[in-house]
């Protein structure tokens, strides 16, 4: 199952849920990560039992790479305040499968002064559950 996200901001909507002949990509480890940090999609069953789930670089990214105007100087990373885009999550296409659910950390000031953000440096949280059209 092929499902296409949008996001602006903070707010995430799915736009296509489609059906697809492909490889799905093998599921990362479905249990003792609770702790964990970073970007993953689950795929969960009617009784809320994590089935299938994909870890994922965090396709709403909170900051861009700045490349200097001056040869020699360093790559520097900025926030971005105004993020859009779209991104594409694979799962199984499975009778169990009722709901996809993701998972995203918050980014977290690295000093006051930087206005730069750390990319994963707290626990993930749920950011968006919904029901999978059958």
């Amino acid at each position: 199952m092929r499902l296409t996200f949008s996001y602006d901001g903070n707010d995430v909507k799915l736009i296509s849920q489609k059906r697809t002949e492909m490889t799905v990509p093998p599921s990362d480890p479905v249990k003792s990560y609770a702790k964990q940090k970073g970007f993953w999609a689950e795929l969960r069953s009617n009784r809320d039992k994590t089935l299938y789930r994909h870890v994922m670089h965090n396709p709403t990214r909170n900051d861009a790479e700045i490349f200097p105007e001056t040869p020699g100087e360093s790559i520097s990373r900025e926030p971005v305040p105004k993020r859009k885009g779209v991104f594409v999550v694979i799962v199984p296409d499975t009778d169990k499968g009722e709901e996809v659910t993701l998972f995203r950390s918050s980014p977290e000031e690295q000093g006051p002064e930087s206005g730069l953000r750390a990319l994963a440096s707290t626990r993930a949280t749920e950011i968006m559950r919904f029901k999978l059209k059958k």
